[in-house]
């Protein structure tokens, strides 16, 4: 019973030692292991450019970093740790990121729109995006009073700001048209 009972209760010594012994790449999200499958030319693309977008906007603010998965960022819950691999974050003066952006792939959407932004919202992670490549959309959520609340679906048209940073870019610049 106590090995039944192990699967949804990984520590992260647990994850430490998985991680060390495959070549897979994993994500503990209270306390449960995720598998992390290989990614698509299109999801690719999208963290690639943005990537490239919030590059450009800290190479005039030297206090701000982007990066991009495989990146590991450890959260806290009480005392429960978790250890995820957003698509591209931007650090800025901050151990936690102020805005994650997670490119949405059919085997991640669910854990995304669920659990990890659960886990962001926890942590007090300022804005959070989720991108479609199918739709060629972004959806922004702003944390106010410690809860995500919905900003609005940004759609290839339009501009979309992040707020932490103080910038914009047009959405069709993080999808090949």
């Amino acid at each position: 019973m106590d090995e039944a009972l192990k699967l949804e209760n990984y520590t992260y010594q647990d994850y430490l030692d998985i991680d060390q012994s495959t070549k897979e790449r994993v994500e503990l999200i209270f306390g449960k292991i995720y598998m992390m499958a290989g990614a698509s030319a299109e999801h690719q693309d999208a963290v690639l450019n943005l990537g490239y977008i919030l590059k450009n906007f800290t190479n005039s603010n030297p206090k701000c970093t982007p990066r991009i998965a495989p990146f590991d960022l450890k959260l806290m819950i009480q005392s429960e740790t978790s250890v995820v691999q957003p698509d591209v974050m931007l650090f800025c003066e901050n151990e936690l990121p102020c805005a994650i952006f997670e490119v949405l792939s059919p085997s991640t959407a669910y854990k995304d729109k669920t659990v990890k932004k659960d886990l962001y919202e926890q942590n007090g992670v300022q804005e959070y995006f989720l991108v479609n490549v199918g739709f060629k959309i972004i959806e922004k959520f702003v944390l106010q009073n410690g809860k995500y609340i919905y900003d609005k679906t940004y759609g290839i048209e339009e501009s979309i700001t992040v707020e932490c940073i103080d910038e914009s870019f047009d959405v069709k610049e993080v999808f090949f048209l």
